[in-house]
């Protein structure tokens, strides 16, 4: 977080930055909210991340200075300095639970539900006991029953009347030795981290409707290390999931079955590959020259459709087929969303909606956006945009962000009170992103 002066020794509103630390990649954005209520890019830097393997930082020095590089390219390119950082976490050592909690109101046929009792049940959750060296990172209503009325689930209970409610959660757990490596990393680099939040509920953010959340839609972020689902219904995020294999998987398959290195396997996959064997080309081969004075390898691109076919299927849409059914929504989603990296991998929104059995989408994130940078229109920076857009958004509610008292758009109505920051980021979005978000959203639309 960082401010900076305009041309016209204007002071612009409280600059954020998003940290994404990814298994390929480590990208830095760098924004602010406008006085129109749009999010700004003012700079952003990409470094190759060599110490992630599956989300998870085995090389704390080459992350470090993978953080160091992108921090260093987005900053010079937005002139300010960066000192605080909204990251995000992922990686195979995230689990999610479920966990039934009930509530029992005195003057519950007299008085209606309050946003506060549910958020009590949810933080009375994060003092639960969990298993040695795991860390609960946050909580997430899913449903409810009020009374003796298990026939009618409610997704938002607030508003009615009841002495009982039975409250089922999602526990979203991840080891607490990775945490402190994220933080370490981050620290190291002369950064703060303001928050730590959850990958696929940051991507959401930018990539999803308010209209696709309320009606049902499940969002995959495919990254190089793993895939992240989020599960939206009536508005409010009830499901995530970290799925352990992502891009990587299938460069890594080609390079062993074709006995190439993982470079060149990278870069068949995506100016060659495709994940219907159908949509390939028979009489199609690729060369590639050996050192050495060997014979060139030839590949023919069915041969590398069946390849990557294999991959995706078995490792990734297969997973995101049981995740969708292990959480008990599947019949009430309407939709799904594909992002990240590894959505840009030809026909795979095909192969998608066939093994999902959903309409499907890519998901470019730019929703909140004044516009942005041509490069950043690319489902690779839906994190990084989404902790910027997290961050920017949590900073207003919290009254940091200054400009906005006669914006016509945004109303400006903090006390001055500083409040505490909180450690869930699904209470930010029960308490303010449906109201404000939906204001944003639909502004820039």
């Amino acid at each position: 977080m960082a401010k900076r002066k305009n041309t016209l020794t204007e002071e612009i509103p409280t600059i954020v930055v998003g940290l994404d630390i990814g298994t390929t990649k480590i990208a830095t954005i760098i924004g602010y909210i406008s006085s129109d209520g749009k999010i700004e890019v003012l700079g952003h830097g990409k470094a190759e991340s060599t110490g992630v393997q599956h989300g998870l930082i085995y090389n704390l020095n080459r992350t470090i200075d993978g953080i160091n590089q992108s921090v260093s390219i987005a900053k010079n390119r937005a002139d300010c300095e960066v000192t605080n950082v909204y990251v995000g976490v992922a990686g195979r050592h995230i689990n999610s639970s479920e966990y039934r909690h009930v509530m029992l109101r005195k003057n519950g046929r007299e008085e209606v539900i309050k946003q506060e009792e549910i958020d009590k049940m949810t933080e009375d959750l994060k003092t639960i006991s969990v298993g040695v060296g795991e860390k609960i990172i946050d909580v997430i209503p899913q449903k409810f029953f009020i009374d003796n009325n298990t026939e009618r689930e409610v997704i938002d209970p607030v508003g009615e009347l009841g002495e009982r409610i039975v409250g089922f959660f999602q526990l979203i757990t991840g080891n607490e030795s990775e945490i402190r490596k994220i933080i370490k990393c981050v620290e190291e680099a002369s950064l703060i981290p303001s928050e730590i939040i959850l990958e696929p509920l940051a991507s959401s953010m930018v990539c999803l409707t308010q209209e696709e959340k309320k009606q049902g839609v499940v969002l995959v972020d495919i990254g190089g290390g793993t895939t992240d689902v989020a599960i939206y219904m009536d508005g409010n995020p009830v499901f995530t999931k970290v799925i352990p294999f992502g891009g990587n998987v299938i460069t890594k398959d080609i390079s062993s079955v074709c006995q190439i290195t993982e470079e060149i396997a990278e870069k068949l996959k995506i100016h060659h590959g495709t994940c219907v064997v159908e949509k390939s080309n028979q009489n199609n081969f690729i060369t590639i020259p050996q050192f050495q004075q060997s014979d060139p390898i030839k590949i023919s691109e069915h041969y590398l459709a069946k390849i990557i076919f294999s991959r995706v299927q078995q490792d990734i849409l297969d997973n995101v087929k049981r995740a969708i059914d292990e959480s008990g929504y599947s019949r009430k989603i309407m939709s799904i969303v594909l992002t990240g990296g590894g959505a840009t991998l030809r026909h795979i929104k095909e192969l998608a909606q066939y093994t999902l059995q959903k309409p499907t989408r890519i998901g470019i994130p730019d929703i909140g956006f004044s516009a942005l940078p041509p490069e950043l229109k690319h489902p690779m920076y839906a994190t990084g945009l989404g902790l910027l857009k997290y961050g920017t958004i949590l900073n207003y509610q919290k009254g940091n962000v200054e400009g906005f008292e006669d914006s016509g758009t945004v109303k400006y109505t903090h006390s001055g009170e500083k409040d505490k920051p909180s450690k869930s980021i699904f209470k930010q979005f029960k308490k303010y992103i449906s109201d404000l978000l939906d204001n944003i959203s639909e502004k820039t639309e």
